[in-house]
């Protein structure tokens, strides 16, 4: 629960959400029952104020995003949602703009911030099967955590590149309801069950 550029988002750059974000946190979290609750950060526009607010609202997940050559600017970030007891998921975005080896050595910066997964985030959805492959092998290689993909549908190939992701070591997949979110949406998660539920 965050608003479509992260915590703190809602201004004037970004455009305003029509309700705020802690009490739309505070209702998720008094309903869920067997989940856990995620906000979304992205340095520079949420501050560790934002993700102490929304731990108090009763978020126990961090998923902490940065250019997928900017991990560095995550580090105070992560570590606050650690110290806080947050499971963190550190997000490499616009992972097409950056070679496998690059995105490995970002993801052991995230993994040395003490970061629990790290994805391939492939924010434009401009990535393909073979390359996914590529990303996250490279990813899966150099970590030690858990490492994971998050897809954008803009080729239509969310369901087969988050398959290939899992194809490849990744054990954390992002989805979204009716694959709602932005650009030409994400992963929709009743396709992807049901192409998993056929994979046996």
């Amino acid at each position: 629960v965050s608003q479509g550029d992260g915590l703190g988002g809602s201004t004037v750059t970004y455009g305003f959400s029509k309700q705020s974000e802690m009490e739309l946190i505070q209702a998720a979290s008094e309903v869920i029952k067997q989940g856990k609750l995620a906000v979304l950060l992205l340095p520079g526009i949420g501050t560790k104020d934002d993700l102490k607010m929304a731990k108090d609202y009763g978020a126990r997940v961090a998923q902490i995003a940065t250019h997928v050559t900017e991990a560095d600017v995550a580090e105070q970030h992560i570590g606050l949602a650690k110290s806080m007891g947050m499971e963190v998921i550190g997000m490499l975005m616009l992972s097409h703009m950056a070679s496998p080896e690059k995105i490995a050595e970002q993801g052991k910066l995230m993994e040395s911030f003490g970061a629990d997964v790290v994805l391939v985030t492939d924010s434009a959805g401009a990535l393909l099967p073979d390359t996914v492959r590529q990303r996250v092998g490279a990813l899966r290689a150099a970590l030690k955590i858990g490492v994971g993909f998050h897809g954008h549908n803009n080729l239509g190939l969310a369901v087969g590149n988050s398959i290939a992701a899992i194809e490849e070591g990744a054990n954390w997949i992002d989805c979204c309801t009716c694959g709602l979110g932005a650009g030409s949406g994400n992963t929709p998660t009743e396709v992807f069950a049901a192409v998993l539920d056929k994979m046996g």
